[in-house]
């Protein structure tokens, strides 16, 4: 995937400008572009008030594609948690399933950011997957993120979104939910103990 080459000029630009380091000029760059609101996600997170998001009106976006960016705001001095662009589904469509969640990132400064898929059931989290193991950290160009959970048939609600823990920005495109092969490995695993199908030794005659 292309480098944006113009975001690395005007920041380039305001670092001759300012004697910023590249990373306080990008960062300043990104925490004020305009954002345009995405209708069919909401905020959340533990400190979802800190955090933003929104499509990158900035010209100096590949036009091929759209771009969804999540991030820190400009006015909250020091990042003390993390946000999500996310959204919650019903899970019929998807029960009995394997769940994909993919898309390409890219991040700017950031502690860790990545993709995150949820499987719930009336009484609780079924399986969970947010790819901190695998995700990037730092600044890193465009890169495919993806997270695959199997959606139990007795799965209610599944949610999903983008992750940004800390400060920085991240940036989301091609992004897609869909079914998938069972023979794509799963990256996640479920949230708690496999409960069996069937009441287990009614009639006490299993012993220990």
């Amino acid at each position: 995937m292309p480098e944006n080459k113009d975001l690395k000029r005007l920041v380039r630009g305001r670092m001759a400008a300012t004697g910023e380091r590249y990373t306080e000029a990008l960062a300043q760059i990104l925490m004020r572009a305009p954002l345009t609101p995405l209708p069919g996600w909401t905020m959340m997170g533990d400190r979802a008030a800190d955090y933003e998001f929104g499509l990158v009106r900035s010209d100096t976006e590949a036009q091929d594609r759209r771009v969804a960016r999540l991030r820190l705001r400009a006015d909250v001095g020091r990042a003390r948690g993390f946000g999500t662009m996310a959204q919650r589904i019903a899970a019929t469509e998807f029960a009995g399933a394997r769940l994909g969640f993919r898309g390409a990132i890219r991040t700017h400064a950031v502690d860790w950011a990545y993709l995150w898929l949820r499987v719930d059931g009336e009484h609780g989290v079924l399986a969970f997957d947010n790819g901190q193991e695998r995700a990037p950290r730092g600044t890193r160009d465009w890169t495919e993120a993806e997270v695959v959970l199997d959606v139990a048939e007795q799965a209610v609600a599944i949610s999903f979104g983008l992750l940004l823990v800390g400060g920085g920005a991240v940036d989301l495109a091609e992004v897609s939910l869909r079914q998938v092969d069972p023979s794509v490995p799963v990256t996640g695993g479920n949230a708690g103990p496999d409960l069996p199908s069937a009441p287990q030794n009614l009639d006490f005659a299993a012993l220990g």
